[in-house]
């Protein structure tokens, strides 16, 4: 990449990274590694286990996007999904419930995680809602700046609506 072109590929990177963690997908390693490569040395910092911050972070996010699309999964299936150890799996996902983060219990016997679903519609509602009424704000002040533009095409909108009942 052009060295002047350098901020629009890390851009893309960062962009594509908040978008998963937005949309609660799950992120892959090859898209980790890829945000990772573009850090500076310090952001990389380590923690006590050796993983990064950044690493732990995406195994946190992992794992409550996990969580949206299971029910419950084996501490092994967990791990592999995680790419990390079945244990290890466990253990966050333990500290997470236990931190009231995640919605779920642990059956350690059977060594699955069931996940309980926690009710995603107020915070949907609320983020529709929230965007209903930037959507409103934006358009009053549309309206306000070119009354006549705005309302030819009310009209217009108005009459197609008539045609297409």
């Amino acid at each position: 990449v052009p060295a002047g072109l350098a901020w629009v590929s890390l851009f893309l990177l960062s962009s594509s990274l908040l978008l998963f963690r937005y949309l609660e997908r799950i992120i892959r390693q090859e898209e980790l590694r890829d945000f990772a490569s573009s850090l500076q040395p310090h952001h990389c910092a380590t923690t006590s286990d050796g993983t990064s911050i950044l690493e732990r972070a995406v195994v946190e996010h992992n794992l409550l996007s996990a969580s949206r699309l299971y029910n419950n999964i084996k501490f092994s299936e967990l791990g592999r999904l995680l790419n990390i150890a079945a244990a290890q799996a466990e253990r966050i996902a333990a500290r997470m419930i236990s931190e009231d983060r995640m919605q779920g219990r642990i059956d350690r016997i059977e060594e699955i995680v069931y996940f309980l679903e926690a009710n995603a519609m107020p915070v949907l509602d609320d983020r529709i809602r929230k965007l209903c009424v930037h959507a409103n704000n934006i358009f009053s002040m549309i309206e306000q700046e070119h009354p006549t533009w705005t309302s030819s095409k009310l009209a217009a909108l108005s009459a197609t609506e008539a045609v297409v009942e």
